[in-house]
């Protein structure tokens, strides 16, 4: 790790075009053109148009129903295809007119597309249980697809009418607005304006750059950099609790117009996780938050502050041992903390890695974060805004987890389980974070490194774990709030997350008004319930890495397994098989124990 810089990192972002080649993704491995892409999506408007044939025939025969199946396998793959090609050009320059058009058509088709199935589902549910059997037992050809059918009856019970399924289907694209709006603001037209940094220079504060700025020394920096950013976001408070609340109602109606209890019976029963994983999480949480009130008095403590801030939470707590990675050692370090997983594995990472995958850094207009996206068929796209930091780097490591995962998933399922479930999506991300952080650990004795790398590990658990269990509570509260027919307004969802702040962070924090907005500024909120399975990631993911550090080769062979599983069984039993049951509270429990234990290793080497 040096101080090797390999992007300019202050200043205005600069246009994509100014980007060389080398730091960007290949998007010509899945269309060589836009032409090419014109007529894919010109395919999949034939194909809407055939499936139509199908309707009122899937209950004649094993062999229609098998054709049918075939017939959704290959429609899905090509709509995938050229959706991911649209929304990865898109999120290149989301200021794009041509790309903006093209997600919009896409947005449009896959509603058509909803619309034109929506007699599927109560038309298979129509079929007789026995009959099925009865088509199982006829053509070996269909024992591919007999858990994809257990997965249509299991929700028979929330399934309507072919007529009503059909007018919820032509909603999705007029409801979808809240999200896209939201996108649309969040990542195009919200400007921060600009700063002066410890240097003097000014300094136009980013998303990409916001955690730099968050970074620095200087605690003006730090408070000047935090006020642009929340002072923007405070300036749209109404328009923006408008969407949330939008986004809120929109669950609300498509949950009651199915039956389900609420809407977060409806997120969890899609991939049938159980509702008392997620209290678990929050209750196993707000039972551990002793480790979290100690890790921020630590912070108060080195930083000597009377109380630690909002723009106090990502100051590097050792700032004479800040670590600076570029690119190609951020590569390099990743591929070797992961080789524990096998030369099949190395392989494929270095492939990933250097051949295309990922778009590096950030230029004027392109999506914030970071992510990685793939479709069945094509390799996975990663996009990163990189900085040159430590976090970065982990970053990395964690969308190359999900890219692995999608990758072997392609490589070893047919399309039917071609995708896996968010549940099980964060495991195999934080699997290889942690592996960077033992790797790391392991090879690299030096006292500075070493409390640099505890530090964050310290705060991926705070970030991953415990934040994300605030927003998973905040969530929770504010669709309850909701479904009891509460308003929603700014005041309330400030005093919500205000509450949690304070009790989730402890004595040693305080509390900021602006800071009580940070639920204006949180993409996952407009996909409900989506955050907690952070939380249920990192603990899974953490008792993995033990038994594979400690369990050799059967250990070894379990995870593969789970990499290459899709969606072929049920989520909770995926796990169970790699040797982690996220059914109970232990998992999450170790997990802050692992805190306090890493806090006691920080404290003997101050």
């Amino acid at each position: 790790m040096t101080s090797k810089q390999t992007f300019a990192g202050k200043g205005a972002p600069q246009a994509r075009e100014h980007i060389d080649s080398e730091w960007k993704w290949k998007l010509v491995d899945m269309y060589a053109s836009d032409d090419e892409w014109e007529k894919d999506f010109a395919h999949v408007e034939r194909l809407l148009e055939e499936l139509e044939s199908f309707r009122g025939t899937l209950g004649e025969s094993a062999q229609t129903l098998l054709r049918w199946l075939r017939f959704a396998d290959n429609l899905n793959i090509l709509m995938g295809k050229v959706g991911s090609y649209a929304y990865r050009r898109y999120d290149e320059d989301t200021t794009n007119p041509t790309y903006q058009a093209l997600t919009d058509r896409v947005r449009s088709q896959h509603a058509k597309l909803s619309a034109s199935t929506a007699w599927v589902v109560p038309e298979l549910l129509h079929i007789p249980e026995q009959r099925v059997q009865e088509f199982l037992d006829a053509e070996k050809a269909l024992a591919l697809y007999e858990h994809h059918l257990d997965e249509i009856l299991r929700m028979k019970p929330f399934t309507l009418a072919p007529r009503e399924e059909e007018l919820l289907a032509l909603s999705l694209e007029a409801t979808s607005a809240p999200a896209t709006l939201f996108s649309m603001f969040n990542d195009a037209d919200i400007r921060f304006g600009s700063i002066v940094d410890e240097d003097g220079n000014d300094v136009e504060v980013t998303k990409g750059r916001y955690i730099q700025l968050q970074e620095s020394t200087d605690r003006r920096v730090r408070h000047d950099a935090y006020a642009a950013l929340y002072g923007a976001y405070s300036a749209w408070r109404n328009t923006l609790a408008g969407m949330l609340n939008a986004q809120i109602k929109r669950e609300i109606f498509y949950s009651r117009a199915r039956g389900y209890e609420s809407t977060q019976h409806m997120a969890l029963f899609e991939d049938n996780i159980p509702g008392e994983v997620y209290d678990n999480v929050i209750s196993t949480v707000n039972e551990s938050l002793k480790p979290l009130h100690r890790a921020m008095e630590l912070r108060r403590s080195l930083l000597g502050l009377d109380t630690v801030r909002p723009w106090d939470l990502y100051v590097p707590l050792l700032p004479e041992a800040h670590v600076s990675v570029g690119w190609e050692e951020a590569c390099s370090m990743v591929e070797q903390a992961l080789h524990v997983l096998g030369p099949d594995y190395s392989r494929d990472l270095g492939q990933g890695l250097h051949g295309g995958w990922v778009d590096v850094y950030e230029n004027i207009g392109k999506a914030s974060g970071a992510y990685s996206a793939w479709t069945y068929g094509s390799h996975p796209f990663v996009l990163m805004n990189y900085t040159n930091t430590l976090k970065d780097m982990f970053t990395l490591a964690h969308e190359m987890g999900h890219s692995m995962h999608s990758y072997y998933t392609w490589k070893h399922q047919p399309p039917v389980y071609g995708g896996y479930t968010i549940f099980c999506a964060e495991v195999a991300s934080t699997c290889n974070e942690v592996l960077l952080v033992h790797h790391l650990l392991a090879e690299r004795p030096e006292r500075e490194l070493q409390l640099q790398l505890l530090l964050h590990y310290i705060d991926t658990i705070r970030g991953t774990v415990y934040n994300q269990a605030l927003f998973a509570e905040f969530e929770q509260h504010v669709h309850r709030e909701a479904e009891a027919g509460h308003p929603l307004t700014v005041a309330i969802m400030n005093e919500i997350m205000r509450e949690l702040y304070i009790r989730y962070y402890g004595p040693a924090f305080g509390m900021d008004d602006d800071f009580a907005m940070n639920w204006s500024r949180i993409p996952h909120f407009y996909r409900s319930f989506y955050v907690f399975q952070y939380v249920t990631g990192l603990s899974a993911a953490v008792a993995i890495v033990e038994s594979l550090l400690s369990g050799g080769e059967e250990a070894l062979q379990r995870y593969l397994a789970f990499l290459k599983s899709g969606s072929s069984r049920y989520s909770m039993d995926l796990l169970r098989d790699a040797g982690v049951d996220m059914s109970g509270r232990e998992a999450i429990a170790a997990t802050a124990r692992l805190m306090d234990t890493l806090l006691d290793r920080v404290e003997s080497l101050l």
